[in-house]
């Protein structure tokens, strides 16, 4: 997900939107945040309202570290709320495709927010891999993310 979002933004192309038919990419890139928390948590919230829960990596971490644990759900949370700052500006008139737009300084803010929220879990998240001791884990990067001056050159 953070490859995505952060290759519309870099390119302040329009058309990197990967919603754009039904202009919804904001709402996926929250349920995508959302469902991270929800697999963290081992819960979800159906459409009535009602919770589904069960065992959790949040309660395995805990066992082991409960800082390190309640730094991730903070960090989940922070970036679920910068994810609603661009949902809402996009139910209120500004589309994704805007809010990445080259020229729109304040739009790309917002998703330039949503973006360094998702970067700063991901550091939690590889610290609770190694916090669990699961050393067979990869995590795949980018040359765009990586180097973002070598997109342009």
């Amino acid at each position: 997900m953070k490859l995505l979002i952060k290759l519309g933004l870099l390119h302040g192309d329009p058309e990197e939107e990967y919603d754009c038919f039904a202009d919804n990419t904001h709402n996926s890139h929250l349920y995508d945040a959302i469902g991270i928390q929800n697999v963290y948590l081992g819960q979800y919230q159906r459409i009535d309202g009602s919770l589904v829960e069960g065992p959790s990596l949040s309660h395995l971490v805990a066992k082991n570290n409960k800082d390190l644990d309640m730094e991730l759900k903070a960090k989940l949370e922070h970036t679920i709320a910068k994810m609603n700052v661009m949902v809402e500006r996009a139910e209120n008139g500004e589309a994704y495709d805007q809010l990445i737009a080259e020229s729109n300084v304040e739009g790309n803010a917002i998703v330039q927010a949503a973006i360094d929220g998702l970067v700063d879990q991901t550091k939690s998240i590889e610290r609770v891999v190694s916090a669990l001791n699961l050393d067979q884990i990869e995590f795949e990067g980018s040359d765009s993310l990586d180097n973002p001056t070598a997109v342009f050159q």
